[in-house]
């Protein structure tokens, strides 16, 4: 670690992309919660059944899934973003960690009262986290451990893409996140990348940038499930469903979601 106080790490990241700021400092009225509780099966309960009763779901596997997309994304946001900015990283670890919830459940900001030196040590802390919390949560929700792990690879390579195309280019998210999956090893999937243009899908070198005129995107190996619950479902819209589906979601027709990626292309 470089020190017991991170506070001028998580300052330069912040200067470096203002949007981590709402990432990292609570709302003043926020309870800050102790990190510890990530891994206590009875929250994580409670937190399943929370994203339950919320997009009214009945099937606990969706349910956890659901939650589990939302928490380890934003478990990573933070991470990438500091990786690729000033080199350092919050470390993960539960009892290092503080965080607050929106009233959802899902986490609203995250923090650590110490950073790791480079991506090896994080990816050694991450790991652990993660292991720590997709046992419990698999066991609850009734979800395959590998299929959480997957979510987790995807999450890992949309935050890293973002932070990487807002700082220095694709290219810099795409390598980082191949790499820090390398380094958490399996089960940890490496997260796969797709470039866009003018609705022709092309391969992607995660360590060059697209060619001009293509984005790149995350080629998903995992589905938050969203469009399965009762929220997303409209008993007099057949296509509602499938409109909730994200953009990217392997679970449609690969000519939808191409259209829709070049949707955003132009």
């Amino acid at each position: 670690m470089t020190g017991a106080d991170p506070a001028e790490d998580y300052r330069r990241v912040s200067v470096a992309l203002p949007a981590v700021r709402m990432l990292v400092e609570p709302s003043p009225n926020a309870r800050v919660v102790s990190g510890a509780t990530i891994v206590d099966p009875s929250w994580l309960a409670a937190r399943v059944a929370q994203t339950a009763r919320v997009w009214r779901c009945e099937d606990s596997r969706v349910s956890a899934t659901l939650w589990w997309y939302s928490a380890s994304s934003a478990l990573l946001a933070v991470p990438t973003a500091m990786l690729l900015s000033i080199g350092t990283a919050p470390d993960p670890s539960p009892e290092r960690m503080t965080f607050t919830l929106r009233p959802d459940g899902s986490f609203a900001t995250t923090r650590s009262t110490t950073v790791l030196p480079g991506p090896a040590e994080f990816a050694v802390a991450l790991r652990a986290t993660f292991e720590a919390m997709i046992g419990p949560l698999a066991e609850i929700g009734g979800v395959g451990e590998r299929s959480l792990w997957a979510i987790a690879a995807d999450g890992l390579g949309n935050r890293a893409l973002d932070a990487g195309s807002a700082l220095a280019g694709p290219a810099a998210g795409s390598a980082m996140a191949v790499r820090l999956a390398e380094l958490v090893g399996e089960p940890m999937l490496t997260p796969r990348f797709v470039d866009v243009r003018a609705g022709v899908q092309l391969p992607a070198d995660p360590t060059a940038d697209p060619a001009a005129g293509a984005r790149r995107f995350v080629r998903r190996s995992s589905c938050c499930l969203l469009y399965l619950t009762g929220a997303a479902a409209d008993p007099g819209d057949s296509d509602a469903a499938d409109r909730a589906k994200c953009i990217s979601c392997p679970n449609q027709l690969p000519a939808v979601r191409l259209a829709r990626l070049g949707a955003l292309v132009g």
